[in-house]
């Protein structure tokens, strides 16, 4: 009998898209709630254990793009997942943990942010500004090609300035252009 890891692994990935969920080798199933680069989004790892689905996946959001969910809201996610997980031992379940997860992220989205909006809004913890903030803030300097910077070197010579008369105007030129008035002559 094939394993029923490989095969729920299979009925996952063509339910899903590759960029909300994916699956490694060693079972462990990444899904991202929320859409990618927001900051109402999170990842919620699942990994198959050997056994699985008589034993309970292990469920956890410890992750670097996961940092600024609140604690709070990362144990609520695990303690209701293994609650909708623990009724469905002996079945593949992660279909049902990601539904639940889908239906529930307006929830866990709200809470995220009163959490952190009462985190800013603490009168107990006092506002430090950090060096970030202290320092002015400096322009940066347009980036040139080496052809720009060329061109800007033969335009404005070694130390920067522009030739003597680089807009003075030719006169024998000029007068070539407009052409010599021809003054009337008296014949006399």
């Amino acid at each position: 009998m094939a394993d029923p890891r490989e095969e729920e692994r299979e009925v996952l990935n063509s339910i899903y898209d590759s960029d909300e969920l994916k699956i490694s080798d060693d079972f462990l199933v990444q899904y991202r709630l929320g859409d990618h680069g927001d900051i109402k989004s999170f990842i919620v790892n699942i990994t198959w254990p050997k056994g699985y689905p008589d034993v309970l996946p292990l469920i956890s959001l410890e992750s670097f793009y996961n940092a600024h969910v609140p604690e709070s809201v990362k144990q609520m996610v695990i303690a209701e997942l293994n609650s909708v997980a623990e009724p469905q031992l002996g079945m593949p379940m992660t279909f049902s943990l990601i539904d639940h997860l889908r239906e529930n992220a307006e929830k866990y989205f709200k809470l995220m942010d009163s959490t952190e909006t009462s985190v800013s809004t603490n009168p107990d913890r006092p506002v430090v500004p950090t060096e970030m903030e202290n320092r002015p803030k400096c322009e940066k300097k347009e980036q040139l090609t080496k052809a720009q910077k060329r061109r800007q070197l033969n335009r404005t010579g070694q130390n920067g300035e522009l030739p003597r008369g680089w807009n003075w105007i030719s006169v024998v030129k000029h007068l070539q252009q407009t052409g010599a008035c021809s003054q009337p002559s008296d014949n006399i």
